[in-house]
């Protein structure tokens, strides 16, 4: 199902409603104006039958006295042509027939009157009024669509401002609707940057009273979960610093044994034995580092010596007899190179990728580390290339490239995304290796001491 828009919904709503008040209170305002108009207009249609009264018997008595035989005069073909702002009259005997009517008045007349008052036929407003001296009915007619050109421009006036508004009503609505959707923008934006390592509860301080109920809920969900996260931390940390040191200690224990047994057939079961233990013990370190990561360790913004850091795991390493002269060191000078960043962090950072050098490079072909003027330490071993899709899971917890037989725990380059990450710097893995065919390169982008700082601890 599609996702929805509060916001949208609502300016439309807003608007809809807008619009729709508008359009009943221009009908009803209309209404009430025609029955004005109405009553005004029938009121005129009296006051002018009145007025025209004595004009329609003036006239009937000059056709009357002009006759020979003193008979009424025809109605049609009457000479008599007033006409007044679309008003005509017809004059009735008591008996309804026709004596005299206006030049223009309807052809199709109403059966005779029965008593004063308005009727309506064929686009003709009908007044009645009966004579009782002269015994005579007057009838005074008026065309309807006066009436309703006079309603439909106030209609056209009433509802013509809503056009023009309409977009006035729209803009205002998708502000107010906007400043009172703003506090769940703040609160989506405040959730989006929890994580794993920032789970402090949500600031509901300014915030409208509907949200307490959300707020409240999601502040004790991630008090849970910090609890839970700090908890599984901690044990992982104390259960790799417990077990590091009896790992340790049986390791040397077995390769003492291994070294009396040899020339027999368990020497070999024996140094197996070893390794393996070896093997276990760099995992239970690989778990270690990772809970200080997980910790926040990348997060503190100590300054450190990158160059000073970089040469001394450099020289530990080479100092392994698997390793020697293979691992090759280039500065760009001698310089100090300050990086915002926790000293242990950026051992543990430069540890692990020469460590994953060391283990998945070619045996036989050198490492080589170089410390540039950015902050920047590059490491580069020679293995054969890996495919695009390789690179992307390298980054993820017990991912290995090439072959899985090969030492390493596949947690190396988690730790180091893990704290690049939180310190603010970037891990970039390249392969092949930058101007050759083939190798393995790690880029690591280190975030720069501001200079202030960086002449208070070189001073």
């Amino acid at each position: 199902m599609p996702a929805w828009s509060i916001k949208q919904r609502l300016t439309r709503s807003l608007i809809a409603l807008v619009a729709a008040f508008w359009i009943v209170g221009v009908i009803a305002g209309g209404l009430v104006v025609r029955h004005e108009i109405d009553e005004v207009f029938d009121a005129a249609l009296r006051e002018t039958t009145g007025q025209i009264v004595p004009v329609a018997l003036h006239e009937y008595r000059l056709k009357t006295a002009g006759s020979a035989d003193g008979a009424t005069a025809e109605a049609k073909g009457s000479a008599f042509t007033m006409r007044r702002g679309h008003v005509y009259f017809i004059l009735r005997d008591a008996d309804g027939k026709v004596l005299i009517a206006s030049a223009g008045a309807p052809s199709d007349l109403l059966p005779a009157p029965r008593a004063n008052g308005f009727r309506d036929r064929d686009g003709f407003r009908y007044y009645a009024r009966f004579l009782p001296e002269e015994k005579l009915w007057i009838e005074v007619a008026q065309e309807l669509h006066e009436r309703w050109e006079s309603v439909r421009g106030i209609w056209i006036g009433l509802a013509s401002p809503l056009l023009a508004l309409l977009p006035i009503a729209a803009f205002a609505a998708w502000r107010t609707v906007n400043g009172a959707t703003a506090p769940l923008v703040h609160v989506a934006r405040d959730l989006e940057a929890r994580g794993g390592d920032h789970l402090e509860p949500i600031d509901g301080e300014d915030l409208p009273a509907e949200l307490a109920p959300v707020i409240d809920a999601v502040n004790t969900l991630m008090s849970r979960l910090e609890a839970a996260l700090a908890s599984e931390r901690a044990f992982a940390a104390n259960a790799a610093h417990e077990l590091r040191n009896p790992i340790a200690s049986a390791r040397a224990q077995v390769q003492l044994l291994a070294a009396n047994l040899v020339g027999t057939a368990d020497n070999v079961r024996a140094e197996n034995i070893a390794s393996q233990l070896g093997q276990l013990g760099r995992r239970i370190e690989k778990l270690l580092q990772l809970s200080r990561a997980e910790a926040g360790l990348g997060q503190a913004r100590e300054r450190s010596d990158l160059a000073t850091i970089t040469a001394l795991v450099v020289d530990d390493y080479a100092r392994r007899p698997d390793v020697g002269p293979r691992l090759k060191i280039e500065t760009a000078d001698d310089a100090p190179s300050w990086v915002s960043m926790d000293p242990d962090a950026v051992a543990i950072v430069l540890r692990n990728v020469i460590e994953n050098a060391v283990h998945h490079g070619d045996k036989a072909a050198p490492i080589e580390v170089r410390l540039a003027r950015n902050q920047t330490v590059t490491v580069t071993n020679a293995c054969a290339p890996l495919p695009a899709e390789a690179l992307q899971e390298l980054k993820g917890r017990f991912r290995r490239g090439g072959d899985r037989r090969q030492a390493g725990s596949g947690l190396g380059l988690a730790i180091v995304e893990t704290l690049m990450a939180q310190a603010g710097g970037t891990l970039t893995l390249l392969s092949p290796a930058e101007g050759r065919l083939d190798g393995f390169q790690v880029v690591l982008g280190f975030p720069g001491a501001p200079p202030q700082a960086v002449r208070l601890l070189s001073g």
